[in-house]
């Protein structure tokens, strides 16, 4: 999996800070862009921070977790890689942890894979075309892909997606994407977490064990807010 923050919004707490005063009085044009930030998070003022954006390139993901991920729809824009268009023969692909460490199950899921490439190997030099001899090819197979998103939508992905009853695959993705964001925007990485961080309770019939953890921080940073 790489992930690489290729572009985004200059400066998104003075567009925030900017589309706030819009709205507001004359009288508060001195107070801060971290003050109308905070004041717009906590009033649940959001639709301002559709005007700031950000740009990943990720790649090395499986299929399974792109299908995850193109399931936001609103904020988001997508350009992946097109199995009609490339050539797929000896493709990369992800091995989960539960697999890789059991044995027998590597041994299955190697034999499976190779005779997948065969598979699809053999088709494409039979005359197939790309797009009917992708037919074959597993959900693990690598993928990459252009993910320009907005900062309300990513507020509200890292809030499914961060949790730990997320599936961990886009989980570690959106991990990984909140680390890049906070290199360079460190109060906005404030709010990227779970959804209980947020909620100050777990939604979830059965809480993760990171749920006292988030409470408990949410609660330390409650001066933020």
């Amino acid at each position: 999996m790489k992930i690489e923050l290729i572009s985004y919004t200059p400066n998104p707490l003075a567009l925030f800070a900017q589309s706030a005063r819009i709205t507001r009085s004359k009288e508060e044009q001195w107070k801060s862009d971290e003050y109308y930030f905070k004041l717009l998070f906590h009033s649940g003022h959001h639709s301002v921070f559709e005007h700031a954006s950000f740009s990943f390139l990720i790649q090395d993901i499986s299929r399974a977790c792109s299908h995850q991920l193109v399931r936001f729809r609103v904020g988001v824009s997508f350009t992946q890689r097109s199995q009609r268009y490339t050539e797929e023969s000896g493709f990369s692909y992800t091995c989960p942890s539960s697999i890789e460490n059991n044995h027998e199950a590597s041994v299955l899921y190697e034999d499976f894979m190779n005779n997948a490439r065969k598979t699809y190997e053999q088709l494409v030099n039979l005359g197939i075309p790309k797009e009917d001899s992708r037919f074959v090819l597993p959900n693990a197979t690598h993928t990459s892909l252009l993910m320009t998103m907005n900062y309300r939508e990513l507020i509200h992905s890292c809030g499914l997606r961060l949790c730990d009853k997320s599936q961990w695959e886009i989980r570690a993705l959106f991990w990984r994407i909140r680390s890049l964001v906070q290199k360079k925007e460190p109060i906005l990485a404030k709010c990227l977490y779970p959804r209980c961080f947020h909620d100050h309770f777990c939604k979830e019939i059965k809480p993760c064990r990171h749920k006292d953890y988030y409470l408990s921080k949410a609660k330390d940073w409650g001066d933020f807010f």
